[in-house]
């Protein structure tokens, strides 16, 4: 009876993880000048072997946007590979391994830099051999600002008029010069609030990726599309990669409080939690960046910690993280805007 159960268990851990789905983040390849954003060739190349040896599929990102759209589940093992900001060291040093293991990859390019060709960035020549082979080019803005800290006095009708006049921009960008319309927005620095992800949808995008570090699945909300950052001393190491290609999504059914502005006094952080007895209850626990991570109440569904500090940070990431009855780490974090 107990090898049984076992057995079980077992099976519905490999059910449940096979839905999650990691999108990694890549910036610089083998770039030393700027460690912070950068992964070495070395590591890269390890990475890609990874996960070609070890049975990943490498979906191209229209692939998983479009199963998204249709809450359909995610293959076992999937895995879609981004890269932010178009640097000419993605042509040089990452587009061989590609090719090599026959990878499907999404580049967001911020347009003026592609535009008024500054010197570290893709040329339009390197961007039409990529395409050639397939590589999807989609948006990250026009001049990459921070949008949730616009220019002073720019507030209100302005503040979305500012932010539409940049994406529209980069929409012209890729239309005139590539023929189409992209359908993905990668968000610079991944900072956002509620008015960056209207104007995003406004213009008519399907998905919008942040830089908020967790996995997703199906049930993720396709304007709210999570991704793994891979750069930096830890966070680009082999160790960290497999990590968190073992990891799970947590899923709400309401966040506390949801993204945008928020109160600076807010009472407390959390959310309502989907399934939570997939999960070990004792295990969860709550993140506010400026604080970090605090153990959890639990009562019913509803897991928070209670906030008895004021928040000072313009933007606060904030989320929860629990381990499975089986031991493995899930996850979610979106962004607030406490009112200043």
């Amino acid at each position: 009876m107990k090898k049984l159960a076992f057995i079980i268990l077992l099976l519905f851990t490999f059910t449940y993880y096979s839905k999650a789905c990691v999108v990694f983040i890549y910036h610089k390849v083998g770039d030393n000048r700027t460690p912070t954003t950068n992964v070495s060739i070395k590591k890269f190349n390890e990475q890609m072997a990874y996960l070609k040896n070890n049975g990943y599929k490498i979906l191209p990102l229209k692939k998983l946007v479009s199963l998204l759209e249709k809450r359909q589940n995610l293959p076992k093992k999937c895995v879609v590979l981004t890269f932010d900001d178009g640097y000419r060291s993605i042509y040089y040093n990452a587009f061989p391994t590609i090719k090599k293991y026959n990878f499907p990859i999404t580049v967001f390019l911020p347009t003026e830099a592609i535009e008024k060709h500054y010197p570290d960035y893709l040329t339009m020549q390197q961007i039409s051999q990529m395409r050639a082979y397939g590589v999807d080019f989609e948006s990250h803005s026009y001049s990459h600002p921070r949008f949730t800290s616009p220019p002073k006095g720019i507030t209100g009708k302005k503040y979305y008029a500012w932010i539409k006049n940049d994406i529209q921009k980069s929409v012209n960008f890729f239309v005139k010069n590539f023929g189409y319309k992209p359908y993905a927005f990668a968000i610079p620095y991944g900072d956002y609030n509620k008015t960056v992800i209207k104007v995003i949808q406004d213009l008519g995008f399907k998905a919008i990726l942040t830089q908020d570090a967790t996995n997703l699945n199906k049930d993720t909300p396709l304007w709210l599309l999570p991704r793994q950052p891979i750069l930096g001393k830890y966070w680009s190491t082999m160790a960290h990669f497999k990590e968190v290609l073992n990891e799970g999504y947590i899923n709400l059914k309401k966040r506390i409080p949801d993204i945008g502005v928020c109160s600076k006094k807010q009472k407390i952080i959390g959310g309502i939690v989907k399934d939570i007895n997939k999960y070990n209850k004792k295990s969860f626990m709550v993140y506010i960046s400026e604080f970090g991570w605090k153990m959890a109440i639990v009562k019913g569904n509803l897991v928070y910690i209670k906030l008895n500090r004021t928040l000072k940070r313009k933007i606060e990431r904030v989320g929860l993280e629990a381990k499975t009855k089986s031991g493995k780490i899930s996850k979610v974090l979106w962004m607030i805007e406490p009112e200043q």
